[in-house]
């Protein structure tokens, strides 16, 4: 058999989607319900509790995505998890994290409250009621204002993006490791699909998508694997699960095995 006989694209690509599925049903069993047992949070928990639900709904809705025609979708979806990951790696690494990534939540809702008020002002034919929006500034703008003053000393309203003060390439620079090579490589790969434009569609094959499908479904299981394992040790479960990494590679490397015996031999070369 020649290698171009040996490559199947309709079952790497299907093979790289199991592999989700397989992290999926692994966090189910065996990260989920830890989390789920959370009582009375504390403002940290919420950072990664936050993070982990979001890059976990994003992951849901790629398992319902099972057609070459959502390939936007699919794309946007890895990128949104990337940045998810992102995220959850800097709350270790950015000073103040906690109380700088809590209170840019009411940042970023007064900043749009004023700008869709801004819009009625100018607009006042426009059919929008701004009430809701009115009452929000009036109830917490200088609260918010005045925190995001003395959290982020000197840093006009205008020019604070996120919650670390780092464009996202600073934000990958900080944190290194795998990260660094997703968001040099894939993240602009999936750009290109994502914005407006022709420039990533342009001359393409039904092939290529199918191919650019496979790509985003490896962001998606590694940026995945990374949101679990800060959970993981953010919340030592470990301690209580040793092999849970173990098991987490396992469901990683599983959709790749051809049949029972491979799979009973990579179980227990991992677990043992």
């Amino acid at each position: 058999m020649t290698p171009d006989a040996a490559f199947d694209p309709v079952e790497i690509t299907e093979r790289f989607f199991t592999i989700i599925k397989s992290l999926n049903e692994f966090d189910k069993a065996e990260i989920r319900g830890v989390v789920q047992t959370l009582i009375s949070p504390t403002q940290r928990e919420i950072c990664f509790t936050g993070n982990y639900y979001r890059g976990v709904s994003n992951v849901e809705t790629v398992l319902t995505l099972k057609n070459i025609k959502d390939f936007q979708a699919i794309a946007m979806l890895a990128r949104a998890l990337l940045e998810f990951a992102i995220d959850i790696k800097l709350i270790n690494s950015v000073s103040d994290s906690v109380t700088k990534m809590l209170a840019f939540t009411d940042v970023e809702k007064l900043r749009s409250a004023k700008r869709i008020v801004a819009f009625k002002k100018a607009n006042p034919s426009a059919k929008v009621d701004v009430t809701i929006y009115e009452d929000f500034i009036a109830l917490n703008g200088a609260r918010i204002d005045a925190e995001r003053a003395a959290i982020w000393p000197g840093i006009k309203n205008t020019d604070l993006r996120h919650w670390a003060n780092l464009n996202l390439a600073e934000r990958v620079e900080r944190l290194k490791g795998p990260l660094e090579e997703l968001y040099a490589v894939n993240y602009p790969q999936l750009s290109l699909y994502v914005h407006s434009g022709m420039t990533g569609f342009v001359n393409l094959g039904r092939e290529s998508f199918r191919a650019l499908a496979a790509v985003a479904f490896t962001v998606i299981q590694q940026s995945y694997m990374i949101l679990m394992t800060a959970v993981i040790d953010e919340f030592k479960i470990s301690s209580a699960n040793e092999k849970i990494k173990d098991k987490m590679l396992l469901a990683k490397m599983l959709p790749f095995t051809n049949g029972p015996a491979e799979q009973m031999a990579l179980t227990r070369a991992l677990l043992g």
